[in-house]
């Protein structure tokens, strides 16, 4: 069993005694997933998942249990057993996934902030003013987003910060955004058309609703993690 390679890895310089159980705590989030793949436990006790029991059965309770924990790369591991990695890579690590969305979420209210600012500004410019103001914000969330992507998202990934591959990466971020730029483009310049200049604001919004899911999907994998699958 793939679980009990790994966690037989980990405590090869524990010395223990038989019947003694090796587990990991184990949160509802990781309970929840693990039934969802089909990955079978030994034993359950309490938020503990029993993975192997050291020269005994389980036919009795444990007279202890032996705790290891798992870092993110072995969970991508074991989940990698059941999908493929580039599935398994965001579920193995949910609290980045939530850190991804929330400074997506941020980059919302910036994209609206500077998209309304500078059609205020253009709107005396007729046709116009919707297009450009709706690329001035998608380019201010796009910065603001791989800012703090590159500081506080995947600061803990060994990243490469040389100036070129901090470029390389902020490329395609713009590439992998593409897609929402054009849904933003194209639904507030018609919207503004079809109801006038007053809702060029929800035309930015509905475009920027329609562009998150693959710009979120894209800018995870495509710019941050393809080198980890």
């Amino acid at each position: 069993m793939e679980w009990s390679r790994i966690l037989a890895s980990k405590i090869t310089s524990i010395s223990v005694s038989s019947g003694v159980c090796i587990g990991t705590k184990l949160s509802l989030y990781r309970r929840f997933l693990l039934r969802v793949l089909g990955v079978k436990l030994l034993k359950q006790k309490d938020s503990t998942g029993i993975w192997a029991v050291t020269r005994g059965n389980l036919t009795s309770e444990c007279s202890e249990i032996q705790l290891v924990d798992l870092s993110e790369s072995e969970w991508l591991q074991l989940y990698s057993t059941k999908l493929p990695k580039i599935l398994a890579l965001p579920l193995a690590e949910p609290i980045r996934v939530m850190v991804f969305m929330a400074v997506g979420i941020s980059g919302i209210f910036v994209n609206m902030f500077f998209a309304l600012a500078a059609f205020q500004m253009l709107q005396v410019h007729g046709f116009i003013a919707a297009p450009v103001a709706s690329t001035v914000g998608f380019e201010t969330s796009v910065l603001w987003n791989f800012t703090l992507h590159e500081k506080v998202t995947f600061r803990k990934t060994a990243l490469d910060m040389r100036l070129k591959s901090v470029i390389i990466r902020l490329v395609k971020y713009h590439a992998a955004s593409l897609g929402s730029w054009v849904a933003q483009v194209t639904m507030s310049t018609i919207i503004t058309l079809l109801l006038g200049k007053p809702f060029f604001w929800i035309g930015q919004l509905v475009g920027i609703v329609l562009g998150f899911i693959v710009n979120f999907i894209l800018g995870y994998v495509y710019t941050w993690s393809m080198h980890r699958i």
